[in-house]
């Protein structure tokens, strides 16, 4: 202890502030208790404490800051806590349960638009650290929005116990798809964290039917036709979502910041990416062209490469709803069904160029690279069967030749491999002399004859 005084407010106004805090010990006057001190800090606040030995460490009990708790109070509450100690109890232990007491209380009265509001802000500032993506807020924003604010926003956390929260599962099921009701399960798990009371604790997600809509040729043609129709600032986002194979938000709010024309590179920042790292993504001429094109015709200074003056991001969005540009161009081209699930989606452009990459003899790896995922099983459980009809169809070849059944290899061959043939063909007639085309019409004819 610094010093002792009799505590009197005369006294305490005479008090100097010094560099660094000291204390002092209520000493000399009949009302003094033992233990009380007060504190004085460079700031010139003064607190009031109590501080005594419990269980052979020094405790100390903050009272409160003269002068709004006076001398006198300060001793009143002074012999309190002494007699608590004398008890065995620690004060500050029994302030502590009452706050968590307090916060238990608050947590369970409050609503459960109060536990989202609260879950976006540190979500916020997880993307600030590079923690979390923006673009995982907005699929969040969108899916409390659209599916949970109405039927529970209203209600406080502890009103939804398990079997409340297995309904709220079923009717979203009833409603959506087993993708959306995952979605609302994740999130509600989420805010959930961390929480005493959480009834999604032991609910389990669904396994979902992935979608493997993927566009044929003919689609495709029909889709390219389609664009001729288009402004060049909407046609040229789509022919980049064909060339890139990369996803809609990553095409969309593509910046030239990002594009290393020297080596012909799209470098995607981690902010972006699901697998949180960078991705490289190699362009083609044609992607080049397109670049190259509206580089040309960008306005100086220009951030994104499809800008949006009408945008809150600066750049184009697309909902896919009716009267976007997307809905426009897959109904001229017939692309657009009246069932649930049956109009092409701009994701299906993604898979359709993964697909047609194994398809036609690449590998998962390399298919898995381009996609940017995580991990190869995430393109493996997807696109494995395709890898594996490829090489079915060239096991089938081999073994054909091995038995001896060679002259029904050509017939067991698919497209592709009598494609591959044709094209030898062509090839090797373009070698021959006028002289021997012309002998070789000769014998067609007659074997035609």
């Amino acid at each position: 202890m610094d010093a002792e005084i009799s505590f009197t407010k005369r006294a305490f106004e005479q008090l100097k502030i010094g560099t660094k805090r000291y204390r002092l010990a209520d000493f000399g006057h009949r009302d003094s208790v033992n233990g009380l001190i007060l504190e004085v800090m460079p700031s010139g606040k003064k607190f009031f404490r109590f501080r005594r030995k419990h269980l052979g460490k020094d405790t100390s009990v903050t009272i409160g800051e003269f002068p709004n708790v006076t001398i006198e109070n300060a001793r009143k509450f002074a012999k309190q806590i002494a007699v608590q100690f004398a008890e065995g109890e620690n004060p500050n232990e029994a302030k502590r349960l009452a706050r968590e007491e307090t916060a238990r209380r608050d947590a369970l009265s409050m609503s459960v638009q109060d536990l989202f509001d609260g879950w976006v802000a540190e979500f916020l500032l997880k993307i600030k650290t590079g923690e979390r993506r923006p673009k995982s807020l907005q699929d969040a924003r969108s899916t409390w929005a659209n599916h949970l604010q109405a039927p529970i926003g209203h209600i406080e956390v502890s009103g939804i116990d398990p079997v409340g929260a297995e309904n709220l599962l079923k009717r979203i099921l009833t409603k959506s798809s087993a993708a959306v009701r995952n979605k609302c399960l994740t999130l509600l798990k989420s805010m959930y964290a961390g929480q005493e009371h959480n009834p999604f604790a032991k609910v389990r997600k669904l396994t979902e039917v992935k979608r493997e809509r993927i566009l044929n040729q003919d689609e495709v043609r029909r889709l390219l036709e389609s664009l001729n129709s288009e402004r060049p600032l909407y046609r040229d986002i789509v022919m980049m979502l064909l060339l890139t194979g990369q996803r809609k938000s990553c095409v969309l709010s593509m910046e030239w910041r990002e594009i290393d024309k020297d080596r012909g590179i799209w470098l995607i920042p981690t902010s972006k990416m699901k697998a949180k790292k960078a991705h490289a993504v190699p362009l083609t001429k044609e992607a080049m062209e397109i670049l190259t094109r509206r580089s040309a015709e960008a306005v100086a200074g220009q951030r994104f490469v499809f800008p949006s003056d009408n945008s809150l991001t600066g750049h184009v969005t697309e909902k896919s709803s009716q009267g976007s540009f997307w809905h426009r161009i897959t109904d001229r081209a017939g692309l657009r069904g009246e069932g649930k699930g049956e109009s092409v989606t701009i994701h299906d452009l993604r898979r359709t160029i993964a697909s047609w990459s194994v398809m036609r003899g690449g590998n998962i790896q390399t298919t898995s690279k381009l996609l940017g995922h995580s991990d190869i099983s995430i393109t493996a459980s997807t696109y494995a069967h395709l890898d594996i009809e490829q090489v079915r169809r060239e096991l089938g070849i081999t073994t054909a030749a091995l038995l001896g059944f060679g002259a029904e290899v050509g017939e067991a061959m698919k497209p592709r491999e009598q494609e591959s043939r044709v094209e030898r063909l062509i090839r090797e007639i373009g070698e021959l002399s006028p002289e021997e085309r012309k002998e070789l019409l000769i014998k067609i004819e007659l074997a035609t004859n």
